[in-house]
């Protein structure tokens, strides 16, 4: 039997899974989850019924179930959540159209048509995007093979995110598209976005150019070469997809973000409303703060079933307590996490979602636990910046610090322009304090309060580094700035015994601040 859906064929004979004309690799216990959904995809399918299906009855955890699910969404391309629908409580169904046809292994997988334009603006307004066969611009034919390699691994990496929509594109569009006006192209495949490239050969050296380009005005909003030696072997090093995907998706979120805000509140579409909620989240201020969860709030109401909304309202009260002191730990993580729970109950695969669970560890001092979580979800994308973002603060809280700096800088790469940047800058700042670098740790906290100067963690550093570095007059300084926007920081993280999660660095801390003249 074959089932055809969307641009897909599912082959029970040849157990092969096709992307048009393309093989999808999958792995077979997650093969036979997609034929069980795609037999009984009448019917709501429950966990029970996929352990009995696929694990013989086996006992096997809830973690073990949901990397299957999440494997066999990404396995039909960035839409697999749209495809394989979660019911809270429930189970699981499949709900895209489905035709069956007996078929014989030699048949040739036939094309199905899709009309690409009307999934750009699916899913909550998602940016979609386009990658093409990047151009050899060398004389020699092997690189030819390099050039679509590049792109196919690019996309391999992009069919993992929940940010984009990924277009999949014509061979006859993809042979001519180099000759065409990019707006032209992104109007025929519905995507905001076009990511193109060549590949240049000189001697044993090779140069990888990649530009992104916003197709509805052919703005290139960010470009890089990537310069290496020809390697023996038939690849390209995996880091430059992964150097590629980075950049193109920390640019991209940034252009959603400047785009939202142009439009009028009233006009705000469920990810239009979302993205100004990041931008008000990304100035690091107490009232930002509760302008972003306004927002975020709006986006939910427009769609019950926007997950993300309720994982980032979550982030606003963690925020609220940990950066800001307006509400205890214990009350901001109880309202935060039947949001987070929210999320994930919509949405399974949201690793987002599940890096706030993890926060909920660490916040409430359970360091081991939120190593834990954020190893789960680094176990099913390696990629996730905030999931590198908690494992790194947990890291250093626990002591091992050194580590813990090596996973917050691994975040920084992934996403250089996250809204907890400064908060993350801070724990290596004072992780550093802890370890003796005082100038190091004072630079680094100097930095933070340039760029944020209403954010309070890092000023508390500051003045404790400068009171270690017999900067007294400067220390008082940053003591009374404190003082200014956040004298509730002060009472919570110095004069009380701060909470659980950072009790550790509490002692070294005021022995700065009282060779830097705090009188407690």
């Amino acid at each position: 039997m074959r089932y055809l859906f969307e641009d897909y064929v599912l082959d029970t004979e040849n157990r092969e899974l096709r992307r048009r004309s393309d093989l999808v690799n999958i792995a077979p216990q997650v093969f036979d989850l997609l034929v069980y959904l795609l037999r009984n995809r009448e019917r709501v399918v429950t966990k029970d019924d996929l352990i009995a299906a696929i694990w013989g009855g086996r006992i096997v955890s809830e973690t073990a179930l949901t990397t299957r699910v999440y494997a066999a969404r990404m396995a039909i391309g960035g839409d697999g959540h749209r495809m394989i629908k979660t019911l809270p409580r429930k189970g699981f169904r499949f709900v895209a159209a489905v035709r069956e046809e007996l078929g014989h292994p030699a048949a040739p997988s036939p094309v199905v048509s899709r009309d690409v334009p009307a999934l750009a603006g699916h899913l909550s307004g998602r940016p979609s995007i386009v990658i093409f066969p990047f151009t050899n611009l060398s004389d020699d034919s092997n690189l030819e093979f390099f050039c679509h390699g590049i792109a196919e691994d690019v996309s391999t990496e992009l069919s993992n995110l929940r940010d984009l929509v990924l277009i999949a594109r014509g061979s006859r569009l993809a042979a001519n598209s180099s000759t065409r006006d990019v707006r032209e192209v992104g109007r025929e495949l519905g995507a905001r976005y076009v990511l193109e490239g060549s590949i240049r050969a000189a001697g044993a050296r090779v140069r990888v150019t990649a530009r992104l380009i916003d197709s509805t005005t052919a703005v290139h909003l960010w470009g890089r070469h990537y310069d290496l030696r020809r390697a023996h072997g038939s690849a390209f090093p995996d880091e430059i997809a992964q150097a590629i995907v980075s950049a193109i998706l920390s640019t991209i979120r940034h252009a959603d973000v400047q785009r939202a805000q142009h439009l009028p509140r009233e006009q705000l579409g469920v990810w239009e409303a979302y993205q100004r909620g990041i931008w008000h989240t990304s100035m690091s201020e107490a009232a930002q703060n509760k302008s972003a969860r306004t927002l975020f709030q709006q986006a939910v109401a427009l769609d019950p079933n926007f997950g993300r909304g309720y994982s980032a309202i979550a982030w606003t009260y963690m925020t609220a307590s940990s950066a800001f002191s307006e509400l205890s730990i214990a009350e901001s993580c109880d309202l935060a996490e039947p949001l987070v729970r929210r999320a994930i109950a919509l949405d399974e695969s949201d690793t987002d979602a599940r890096s706030r669970l993890a926060l909920l560890s660490l916040l409430r001092g359970d360091f081991e636990g939120a190593i834990r979580e954020a190893d789960l979800v680094l176990s099913v994308q390696e990629g996730c910046p905030d999931a590198w973002g908690v494992k790194g603060a947990a890291l250093v809280y626990a002591g091992r610090r050194q580590e813990g700096r090596d996973a917050i800088k691994r975040y920084f790469s992934l996403n250089p322009r996250d809204i907890a940047r400064p908060i993350r800058r801070t724990q290596i700042a004072s992780s550093l304090y802890l370890d003796g670098g005082y100038e190091e740790a004072a630079e680094i906290a100097r930095q933070v309060v340039r760029h944020y100067p209403k954010h309070p963690i890092a000023y508390r550093w500051l003045a404790a580094s400068l009171g270690q570095l017999n900067k007294v007059g400067e220390a008082q300084q940053v003591l009374q700035t404190l003082q200014t926007i956040s004298p509730s920081s002060i009472e919570m993280y110095i004069r009380q015994r701060p909470p659980e999660y950072c009790s550790v660095e509490y002692a070294p801390m005021l022995e700065g601040l009282r060779k830097a003249g705090w009188k407690q």
